[in-house]
């Protein structure tokens, strides 16, 4: 069977550094535009532990029980985290613990997770160790009526 392909990123990439050179509304439309391709790899810890079903696929209990960390500004901000590659995250953790996995997450996973009621999220940082791009409540918001044609989703 088919391994999966390694999450990589080079178009976002390219456009976090665009952006970090110059923030012009060219550069925040193309990192826009790939942020929503985008899929980043989250630490998570998932209990119970996905297993390998018999076909090699990792499968989740329907019921299972996900936390992912935050990190903290000095002033309490608090954000999920997302990376554009296994080197990025390699930067941030060192060594991961055996009860932690890594999920993959797209602009409304993050989304999702960060507008929930009982969220303490304000959003979320890409490659917290090297570019340090975040996004915020507000800016899903406003990505997510702009996708909507201006209606809140």
């Amino acid at each position: 069977m088919e391994q999966p392909k390694a999450i990589q990123n080079p178009m976002l990439v390219g456009a976090m550094e665009l952006l970090k050179a110059d923030n012009s509304t060219k550069h925040r439309d193309f990192f826009l535009q790939e942020l929503l391709k985008a899929h980043l790899l989250t630490p998570a810890t998932v209990t119970p532990k996905p297993e390998r079903d018999e076909n090699g696929l990792v499968r989740m209990a329907p019921d299972a029980q996900i936390q992912i960390p935050m990190l903290s500004t000095r002033e309490g901000v608090r954000y999920f985290m997302g990376f554009t590659d296994v080197q990025e995250l390699k930067k941030w953790v060192k060594s991961m613990g055996e009860e932690q996995q890594l999920l993959v997450f797209g602009f409304q996973d993050f989304a999702s997770v960060v507008k929930r009621a009982d969220s303490q999220c304000d959003g979320f940082v890409i490659n917290p160790g090297g570019a340090n791009i975040r996004v915020t409540r507000g800016m899903i918001d406003t990505i997510q009526e702009t996708l909507s044609g201006g209606k809140p989703m």
